[in-house]
């Protein structure tokens, strides 16, 4: 009990004098800032693209239906919805729009003589320029037509194919109807068979990357005032056990508010997995980040060679690990960064045993550096 009375006194010493470092502030006060403005811009209107959907007849009806599709539902194009094809074409040419969208009068007549002769203009689209991300969202632009399309190649087919002529409009919706599916043809769920909610901004989506990456620099900040107390002797005093393990508390009192404030900005943003869960996955990762970040201050032997490090490691988690986008480069050495096991581990339960396995394995190379980092200081 007098132990962990102790382990406690020290934990607060440690934070409290954390919490005296106007660096080690900044970089806290960073968690719930970042969150609060990813929360607040996602909320707002937001789109890698803007495109600017416009009707030549605003009384067609299946021109209006495709555009009710594509402003419908959340996406990352941002539409735009024009009054009429010049404020669409002006959207353009002022750079409020990268592309404009405009629906052509009769789109049931255009997309009937598409399906008879295989081509016809239904939508005219102004592109400022040609890049990938435009062709890609002409994808979305068929996707929203595609279900007078279908029709189109359906009624053509009864009445060419079976000579079905007498039948009109109506007997052949009625029929197209009959044997159409509502149900999902691509389904979303992790690796244990849960439901993905693909509904969820893209925006937010990075946020718990970015919390990992931050919780690092919280124990690297910790690291750097380590060095200083080393060469001011200010533990030395303590026993050599003492002295050894020391700086890995004074990391986990530096990340640890950290981790609170990530878990609460997390649960503002609403991307968490479930209370206990993240309290679960929170606990393997604090040891795991603190035993990284004192890793490489053993294997630094300078101050400077350390803060050197952090901009560098910074910018490899960034890249490397999935906070943004999974580019599965340089797999061995991704493997190295803490926040990518936290990510894996979030949707893939047997992920956790890799964590495990990745903070022991942690936990006895910075043993040994530990060690050899000591015995070459003479102490």
């Amino acid at each position: 009990m007098k132990k962990l009375r102790r382990f406690f006194l020290w934990s607060g010493l440690l934070l409290k004098r954390l919490l005296r470092r106007p660096a080690y502030l900044a970089v806290l006060l960073l968690v719930p800032l970042f969150a609060l403005a990813i929360t607040l811009f996602s909320r707002q209107e937001s789109g890698v693209l803007t495109i600017a959907l416009a009707l030549e007849d605003p009384d067609d009806a299946a021109a209006r239906a495709a555009v009710e599709r594509l402003t419908a539902e959340e996406s990352v194009l941002r539409f735009l919805p024009c009054e009429d094809e010049e404020r669409a074409r002006e959207a353009v040419s002022r750079g409020k729009a990268d592309a404009a969208w405009i629906f052509r009068a009769d789109l049931e007549k255009k997309l009937d003589r598409f399906a008879q002769r295989g081509h016809a203009a239904a939508v005219t689209v102004l592109e400022r320029e040609d890049n990938v991300f435009l062709r890609l969202s002409r994808e979305k632009l068929f996707a929203a037509i595609y279900p007078e399309t279908s029709f189109a190649l359906f009624a053509d087919y009864l009445t060419a194919e079976l000579g079905a002529e007498e039948l009109d409009r109506a007997d052949l919706r009625r029929y197209y109807a009959s044997g159409t599916m509502a149900e999902e043809i691509l389904r979303f769920e992790t690796l244990e068979g849960e439901p993905v909610d693909t509904a969820d901004s893209y925006l937010t989506a990075p946020l718990r990357g970015v919390m990992a990456l931050l919780l690092v620099l919280c124990g690297m900040a910790s690291g750097l005032y380590c060095y200083q107390e080393e060469q001011n002797g200010s533990y030395t005093w303590l026993s050599e056990r003492a002295r050894r393990w020391l700086p890995l508390l004074s990391h986990l009192t530096a990340i640890l508010p950290a981790a609170l404030a990530a878990l609460l900005a997390m649960k503002l943003a609403g991307v968490t997995v479930g209370l206990w869960r993240e309290l679960g996955l929170m606990l393997l990762y604090l040891p795991a980040a603190a035993l990284f970040c004192e890793l490489l201050r053993c294997l630094c032997p300078r101050q400077e060679h350390y803060g050197a490090l952090i901009p560098v490691l910074t910018v490899a988690m960034l890249v490397l690990c999935p906070v943004f986008l999974d580019l599965k480069l340089l797999r061995p050495l991704r493997l190295l960064l803490p926040p990518t096991w936290l990510l894996r581990a979030v949707w893939n339960g047997a992920a956790l045993t890799g964590l495990l396995l990745y903070t022991g394995i942690l936990l006895v190379l910075t043993a040994a550096a530990v060690r050899l980092r000591q015995s070459r200081r003479g102490l």
